[in-house]
């Protein structure tokens, strides 16, 4: 159940570490240099993309079989919200019928909330809140990072240069150790050690341009100790298309899928026959 947390945590961070600036320049060794450069790369980005709507298809392989999920994410300035739809395999217990299970997550600016048809609206405390908005909000992946982190040197990944950096264990990271492209300052592996001692590995590739020197990763890989996790594709994507505020309004939200108590009665009617 853990690593099944973990895996759909997982799938909310993919576009938090996607997309970034070609800067066609390189940088000193300075970890600072390095956060410093991609944090006004971030500027920018807000300036060229008012809004963004993104459509992802996933594959998570559990013990109990694939699992499939379809990701939506909706950017405008600071406000987002991802929606999941989660389609359970017929092995992992799920009564017959349920269908898929969807779940929204919607920064309006101020307050984080999250809605199931399962849970319902849940308003997040602040710690649920930057725990959530570290998975699944915009492309600053730096902020997490600070100027303790240890530059190791560099390495090649997929035929890119790239600097590593190496976090250590009881700063607030969700990372262990980042390969960031030498030249162009995108994600291209990170690495995350979880409270078990396992090793989650992501590996970002097939990046291609989508707007001036823009570029965006269309494939996701997720490993655990180098077992297959979850593999992300990405399906579309638009920018600046004049969102509507209401999509950031978790009053205005409907989500489909099973309640509590119709998952129990099907459970329970489950047992029954058989």
């Amino acid at each position: 159940m853990k690593r099944n947390k973990i895996k759909w945590l997982v799938i909310l961070s993919v576009v938090s570490i996607i997309l970034f600036l070609v800067v066609g320049q390189g940088f000193s060794q300075s970890v600072s240099d390095i956060l410093r450069k991609a944090e006004s790369n971030y500027k920018n980005f807000n300036q060229d993309f008012k809004d963004m709507a993104m459509v992802f298809d996933a594959k998570i392989f559990t013990p109990e079989g694939e699992m499939t999920s379809e990701m939506k994410l909706f950017t405008k300035g600071e406000k987002s919200r991802s929606e999941i739809v989660m389609q359970f395999p017929e092995a992992a217990g799920m009564p017959e019928g349920m269908g898929g299970m969807q779940t929204i997550i919607i920064f309006d600016g101020q307050d984080t909330w999250m809605i199931s048809s399962f849970a319902g609206k849940k308003k997040l405390t602040t710690e649920q809140a930057e725990e959530q908005m570290q998975y699944q909000t915009g492309m600053n992946w730096w902020s997490s990072i600070s100027d303790k982190a240890k530059y190791v040197g560099i390495e090649r990944i997929n035929n890119r240069e790239c600097y590593v950096l190496e976090i250590e264990a009881g700063e607030d990271s969700f990372y262990s150790r980042v390969w960031v492209d030498k030249n162009n300052l995108f994600l291209v592996q990170t690495e995350a050690k979880i409270d078990s001692g396992e090793t989650m590995r992501m590996i970002f590739s097939d990046f291609r341009k989508i707007k001036g020197e823009w570029e965006l990763a269309y494939k996701t890989e997720g490993f655990m100790d180098e077992v297959p996790m979850m593999t992300i594709l990405l399906k579309s994507f638009e920018i600046n298309q004049g969102l509507s505020d209401d999509l950031f309004d978790a009053d205005k939200v409907e989500v489909s899928g099973p309640n509590m108590q119709e998952m129990m009665q099907n459970m329970m009617q489950q047992g029954k026959d058989n």
